[in-house]
């Protein structure tokens, strides 16, 4: 989030946030004011993704971490000791946040400037061809945790639609010759905000309901009739 308000933002967070308070409706004038001027910079962002992507195909710290310990100790314990990568960088959480923060760019300013999507299209693209070797083939196999990154990435989209919607609404009211294209685009708000309560409510993930693990395992529920035990402080009266 941090990365695609700075333009928004500016110099000092302090002023923004109390210009904020004090006139919440600005909002809408901040995002669609100073965002859209900021497209050719995170075009040039995205364009050096794919240089950090190669890179990391490279493997360059892992080898190089090696070819010094090589120096001191034999080929198999320098391999090992040159193993795993650095996971504050090349870890899931980090690697999901960089390319959460690729996409929320690509998606925010892919109105104004429709040529982002392309070399968003390209950054994934590159990402499928690199990270589709590296995490399976190359790299210390990850702890799997059961999605709680896939889940957290959603819900960065959200916030970065709603970013979107923001954005869109101040810059067409202030540009648009009539104010309608401005209230059309601003009433998607209440549905992305909607949107994203459900996502976050009503779709279960960390445990599955037993009527649907019922249903996965072909499990039948017990015929009418059979015996069954109710506790009689639940029955029914």
């Amino acid at each position: 989030v941090f990365v695609v308000l700075v333009t928004a933002v500016g110099h000092s967070f302090v002023e923004f946030a109390e210009t904020l308070i004090r006139q919440p409706l600005s909002v809408f004038s901040l995002f669609g004011g100073k965002m859209p001027t900021a497209t050719h910079f995170y075009m040039n962002y995205l364009v050096l993704q794919w240089v950090s992507h190669s890179m990391n195909m490279m493997r360059y710290v892992n080898m190089f971490k090696y070819l010094a310990f090589r120096k001191l100790f034999d080929e198999e314990t320098a391999r090992s000791m040159s193993e795993p990568e650095d996971q504050d960088f090349y870890g899931t959480g980090s690697r999901s946040t960089r390319w959460t923060t690729n996409l929320v760019i690509s998606i925010v300013f892919s109105s104004i400037s429709p040529m982002i999507s392309v070399l968003g299209f390209i950054n994934f693209f590159i990402c499928r061809a690199w990270y589709g070797y590296l995490i399976p083939f190359a790299e210390t196999k990850k702890p799997d945790l059961g999605g709680e990154f896939w889940v957290q990435k959603l819900r960065h989209i959200f916030v970065g639609l709603l970013i979107y919607s923001i954005m869109m609404t101040g810059l067409l009211l202030s540009r648009a010759s009539s104010p309608i294209p401005g209230f059309i685009a601003g009433g998607t708000l209440p549905y992305v905000a909607w949107s994203y309560r459900r996502f976050r409510t009503e779709f279960f993930w960390e445990k599955l309901p037993f009527s649907e693990f019922r249903k996965a395992s072909g499990l039948k529920p017990p015929p009418k009739g059979a015996l069954q035990y109710t506790q009689p402080e639940l029955a029914e009266s």
